[in-house]
């Protein structure tokens, strides 16, 4: 039986991955490489200024009175993090008082994008341009919400513009953008093209690469299945890149290696759907210490450890006094193989109650048997006779 190829949904779609430098450790025992996909924030992960990453607050200003530049940036904050409703409450507000804001009008799109109005998100962006033309070529979701309306004709008009952008991260969206559409259109040809284009802009860009790979899969479901591993690497929960690259795996014959990876697949969708219902709490709580703990914790235990790295700071800043959220930190931190950073934050809690238990970790950690280095890979066989 063929599996059907499952294309990321449509919020997943939307979603970026913070991403961050890894720093060597130059630690004496041999560790393992840590993955490429984690891209840790050294800065972060050092406690001290792990402790602001908690949650955008908007103040509760007089609407004449206020710092509209930083009040926009927060409003961005909270829908970028998931907490878009609350975020078009307070847009629609302002916008009374400040009719003739176009950085608000834009805004208000974004929030009626990420709410799945479409018809309003479109309306809310060429309000915004009316206002200010000078965007014009820079909004990605007028496009998305255009292409979610069935409109890809006027869609492509949006992203041949951003393609003209100086900016290269506007080119890029732009060639994948016009990519989506173009495949919706029925021009896979010309799809493929636009999504190797947005590569070459950015070989980083895995959106372009998760649909390339889905186009590759029948044919040539080995330079799939490469594509998808990358994905995979930088992003642990991609389910559609788990998906497909089990459908891949077994294209190539490899059943055995394809179970294993739909089993993973299923426990990818199982804690998507935990994290999912623990973020619909927190949009409604945003200062439950617990639940950032659980979120943290959740990302932790499937492999996800920068998120999770990024929920125990927000935690932290919640709670500065509470010994949780760094002794996770510590423990997260090792388990990636960031023993430096680790022994850095330790150093950090030296005289506070934590400090003792920071250490038994670091010593638990220390007593582990050191892991033999890989064997290298057996050497061709001889071409002799």
């Amino acid at each position: 039986m063929t599996l059907p190829s499952m294309v990321a949904g449509k919020k997943s779609s939307r979603r970026y991955n913070a991403t961050m430098m890894i720093r060597t450790d130059h630690h004496s025992r041999w560790q393992p490489p840590p993955p490429r996909w984690l891209l840790p924030c050294t800065v972060m992960l050092l406690w001290w200024l792990v402790l602001a990453a908690a949650g955008p607050t908007l103040a509760r200003e007089d609407p004449l009175q206020i710092d509209l530049p930083t009040v926009r940036k927060q409003l961005r904050a909270l829908i970028l993090e998931g907490r878009a409703q609350p975020a078009l409450q307070r847009i629609l507000t302002l916008r009374k008082e400040h009719g003739d804001d176009g950085g608000l009008a834009l805004l208000e799109g974004e929030a009626y994008y990420a709410t799945d109005r479409f018809e309003l998100a479109v309306d809310a962006f060429r309000n915004g341009l009316e206002i200010d033309p000078a965007k014009h070529g820079q909004l990605f979701n007028l496009g998305r919400a255009l292409q979610q309306l069935g409109r890809d004709r006027e869609a492509l008009v949006e992203f041949e513009q951003m393609q003209q952008r100086p900016e290269a991260a506007h080119r890029t969206r732009g060639h994948f953008g016009a990519g989506l559409s173009w495949q919706s259109l029925g021009d896979i040809e010309q799809a493929m093209g636009l999504y190797q284009q947005a590569l070459k802009l950015d070989p980083r860009f895995d959106r372009a690469r998760y649909r390339l790979a889905l186009l590759l899969l029948p044919a040539k479901p080995q330079e799939a299945l490469s594509m998808l591993e990358q994905i995979i690497e930088r992003d642990p929960l991609h389910h559609g890149g788990a998906y497909n690259r089990a459908l891949a795996l077994r294209n190539l014959g490899r059943v055995e290696d394809a179970r294993q990876a739909m089993l993973r697949y299923q426990t990818i969708l199982e804690g998507r759907s935990r994290i999912a219902m623990l973020k619909e709490r927190w949009a409604t709580e945003p200062s439950n210490f617990d639940l950032m703990m659980e979120l943290g914790r959740t990302h932790g235990q499937l492999g996800a450890l920068s998120e999770a790295l990024r929920w125990f700071g927000k935690a932290g800043g919640e709670r500065p006094e509470d010994p949780r959220p760094p002794l996770a930190t510590i423990q997260t931190l090792l388990t990636a193989g960031k023993v430096a950073q680790a022994r850095v934050l330790v150093g950090r809690l030296q005289g506070s109650e934590v400090a003792s238990q920071a250490r038994a970790l670091l010593e638990e950690f220390d007593a582990r048997p050191v892991p033999s280095p890989p064997a290298p890979p057996p050497a061709p066989p001889s071409q002799d006779r």
